[in-house]
């Protein structure tokens, strides 16, 4: 038994701070998780990066947008029954973009909205996380499905690095 619980902490541990994302950053943990979430779940979860190439964040702005596509997908599974899901993953010279989309059922209006008492506590921390680095995050019904979009300036990330240097 104790066997069994030390595995199941350091599965834990793995799940909410991969070792690859400090190690070979966001792209790669991510596509560890999406890997690892499709076995877990049954829900067929890709990842669309752009540029391909795409560059190393500060660990604290990895680490946030890992939780927030981690907490969506959470919620994926938890929630939407959908059968596939989409990671988008964007950086251009302005902006950060996420996009979480699945086939599932979709959310209720008050969900969308914000609306106290509709929004549980992991929405309640991705929109936490977004509005540190000054961005916005937006739910929608996509019919079928949702859609979770995140959009963060690189300027705050460039700001967070020079708070982490400084």
């Amino acid at each position: 038994m104790l066997d069994s619980a030390i595995e199941q902490v350091r599965t834990m541990s793995h799940l909410l701070h991969p070792p690859l994302l400090d190690e070979v950053g966001l792209v790669s943990a991510l596509r560890w998780y999406l890997e690892g979430m499709t076995k877990r779940s049954g829900i067929e979860t890709s990842l669309d990066v752009r540029p391909t190439s795409f560059p190393r964040l500060t660990p604290r702005f990895e680490t946030a947008i890992f939780r927030i596509i981690q907490e969506a997908l959470t919620n994926v599974f938890r929630h939407s029954e959908a059968s596939h899901s989409c990671v988008t993953l964007v950086r251009n010279a302005e902006i950060v973009a996420v996009e979480i989309r699945d086939d599932g059922k979709g959310l209720d209006e008050g969900t969308m909205r914000f609306r106290p008492g509709n929004v549980g506590v992991g929405i309640g921390g991705m929109r936490q996380r977004v509005e540190e680095f000054g961005g916005a995050l937006k739910l929608s019904n996509a019919n079928p499905g949702t859609i979770v979009e995140v959009i963060i300036p690189v300027s705050e990330q460039s700001r967070d690095r020079a708070l982490a240097t400084a």
